[in-house]
């Protein structure tokens, strides 16, 4: 039953995630409605800022229903916005179709979450690496399917993998009572002094890295001048190390060693330096690309396991937490990173996020001396 169980729940995130996968194509959208790459951003911004704000308190307030009727319903609600965005060539009304779906996301990954750690705390990494296979292995699948065959086809594509996504819920996942926690105790932990300090490490490295993961395919198609399809290969590519990389930092950090935390934005900042040092060549980006994949993979693995271990008492506080500051993350990320594409100031992108690298570094140290035993 538990890999039935754990099966289904990575089944579901990573379908409901690839809805996250569609940075990638944000100029294809902006063409096929017409309309600017800031205003074509909103798709992915608002989005994410819905699942910012919601992940604060709707998982709290469906953890109370019964489990496997919240996923089938949340993973319908995206179906048939998938379904719909194929039909729709009106831009506000497809960004409202889209963002409706933001209000189940949090909840339904939040619940996920929380019942994997109820079954043993080693499986919650087989839902972290559901969402980050799906948002960003997603996004290479994304691109590819955009640049090659239009924006509506990429609709057709998340529709077929949330129906999998429905059928594996449907199929093999159990009926589960919820259960609720007084409105007191998730105040009580969000006042905690351990979550408070535990803040600023993931909200530097998620802005960091959203900012230029989120424009990849512009900048290599403007800076390097490869084919469309060979940068799907390198998107590919950085996916598939992701998803490696998501599980590797989940062994490291099932040692209960803080060394890869603390290490992990110096060097992801030296791997963009590279980047953009050598992003006009290549066969040079590519290895760079591989090394950030491996980079980004692991953040979901280390903001999730940040959050949690500072509020164990309150795992779905902290699983709404971390979906709260990784959506938020990737709005303002996105936010920023499409000021600096408008204005083709690249350097100042790499610049921008080194900085936010190197500002993470005092905040993981903090929270390591005033909690040591925190693991």
């Amino acid at each position: 039953m538990l890999k039935k169980i754990t099966f289904s729940m990575f089944l579901m995130a990573f379908s409901l995630s690839t809805f996250l996968s569609i940075p990638g194509i944000i100029p294809l959208i902006a063409e096929y409605f017409s309309v600017p790459i800031t205003m074509a951003s909103l798709f992915v911004a608002l989005f994410a800022l819905i699942l910012s704000v919601t992940g604060l308190f709707l998982p709290f307030y469906f953890s109370k229903y019964e489990r496997k009727r919240f996923f089938i319903i949340s993973l319908s609600v995206f179906i048939l916005s998938s379904f719909l965005q194929i039909f729709i060539d009106n831009f506000y009304l497809a960004l409202f179709i889209r963002l409706i779906p933001a209000f189940f996301y949090s909840s339904a990954i939040s619940i996920a979450l929380t019942v994997m750690g109820e079954l043993g705390s080693g499986n919650v990494n087989k839902v972290v690496l559901g969402v980050s296979a799906g948002s960003i292995l997603g996004l290479s699948i994304s691109t590819h399917i955009g640049m090659t065959f239009g924006y509506a086809f990429v609709n057709v594509w998340l529709l077929l993998v949330n129906v999998i996504g429905l059928a594996g819920i449907w199929l093999l996942f159990p009926e589960m009572e919820g259960h609720q926690r007084s409105t007191i105790e998730n105040i009580k932990s969000a006042r905690n002094k351990r979550f408070l300090v535990s803040l600023p490490f993931t909200i530097f490295i998620g802005v960091a890295i959203s900012m230029i993961y989120n424009y990849f395919s512009v900048v290599l198609e403007v800076l390097t001048k490869i084919p469309a399809d060979l940068i799907s290969i390198f998107l590919f590519a950085n996916g598939i190390v992701a998803v490696c990389g998501t599980s590797l930092f989940g062994y490291f950090i099932g040692k209960r060693n803080n060394l890869p935390i603390v290490i992990y934005p110096i060097v992801f900042a030296v791997v963009v330096i590279f980047l953009g040092l050598g992003i006009e060549v290549p066969e040079f980006t590519f290895v760079q690309l591989i090394l950030f994949g491996l980079m980004d993979g692991s953040m979901h693995t280390i903001s999730q396991y940040w959050l949690s271990s500072s509020i164990r008492e309150a795992p779905e506080f902290a699983n709404g937490a971390y979906l709260f500051i990784n959506n938020m993350n990737r709005a303002v990320g996105v936010f920023i990173g499409g000021i600096f594409i408008d204005e083709k100031a690249g350097l100042l992108l790499i610049l921008t996020s080194v900085a936010c690298f190197i500002l993470a570094c005092p905040t993981a140290l903090y929270r390591i001396r005033e909690f040591p035993n925190l693991k």
